[in-house]
């Protein structure tokens, strides 16, 4: 057995023992070194398939202490062979841990997608689908990036996608962020606005301490 990876959070306030199962349902705990503390679970030693089931079970440990941590998100299927190789791991990227926990303090990440009528150009006084995208990714990243601290678009996977945008927001600024964002659902009433989070910011770091203890 060995102790499955989900997240990093200071240690400051940060108990023994969370309320939540993750891999294997087995319970989660934290393994102190410093000031930081890794969120882990006991897991046999092996390489975890990436398959929709065990991506929640990764994820849900993340959002489960959201609500009361900032929390690094480390990278999926990270196992160590035995706590001591865990901490000294971390005592090799201290600083990088430290560095990216800073960053986020206190933020969390919100997801903004904007969809396009079927009959777009029939209901848009004949805009084309790179008119309309263009007006929309101009207007939202303008004023939505404003209340942000950082942002990043993602793919436009579908001809009916005209938004797709991550965006790093401080707690206390999460109001300001949906009342603009409702300012901005009224006004392209043609689009459907999907609007998740908060989530850990996943695509505001990227943390692969190392894929499996030896």
């Amino acid at each position: 057995m060995g102790e499955y990876l989900y997240c990093i959070i200071a240690r400051k306030s940060s108990p023994k023992e969370f309320d939540i199962k993750g891999i294997e349902k087995n319970k989660v705990r934290a393994i102190f070194y410093r000031d930081l503390a890794a969120v882990v679970s006991e897991a046999p030693l092996k390489e975890y398939e990436p398959n929709e089931e065990n991506i929640e079970k990764h994820k849900a440990v993340s959002l489960h202490l959201l609500k009361d941590y900032t929390v690094l998100p480390v990278a999926f299927g990270m196992v160590f062979r035995k706590t001591g190789i865990l901490t000294s791991t971390m005592g090799r990227v201290y600083f990088v841990l430290k560095k990216s926990l800073n960053l986020i303090d206190n933020k969390i990440e919100l997801g903004v997608k904007g969809i396009l009528p079927k009959n777009f150009e029939e209901k848009n006084n004949g805009k084309t689908i790179e008119e309309l995208r263009e007006e929309c990714k101009t207007e939202f990243a303008k004023k939505l990036s404003k209340i942000a601290v950082e942002s990043k678009e993602g793919k436009l996977f579908t001809d009916r996608l005209a938004l797709n945008m991550s965006f790093l927001v401080d707690r206390n600024k999460i109001n300001q962020f949906s009342n603009t964002l409702g300012k901005l659902d009224d006004k392209y009433e043609y689009l459907k606005i999907q609007y998740t989070g908060p989530w850990p910011p996943y695509n505001f770091v990227d943390i692969r301490i190392m894929s499996r203890g030896k």
